[in-house]
């Protein structure tokens, strides 16, 4: 699992262009604003190939 820090005025949006652009293996994600919002020890949480932290929330990302 890797997780994302958003920083400054990094957007959502801006963290998803960078985690697809700058992924060794080329994986593409993806991720809705409303449903995949996850917390610490849920199960989203623990299974996301890759989180998004933005202002201490979280984000799991899906493989597209």
């Amino acid at each position: 699992m890797n997780i994302h820090l958003c920083k400054g005025d990094e957007t959502l949006e801006d963290a998803l262009n960078y985690i697809n652009e700058n992924d060794k293996e080329g994986k593409r994600y993806t991720f809705d604003r409303e449903l995949d919002r996850c917390y610490v020890g849920d199960e989203a949480f623990r299974t996301a190939p890759v989180l998004i932290n933005y202002r201490n929330n979280y984000w799991a990302l899906h493989e597209v």
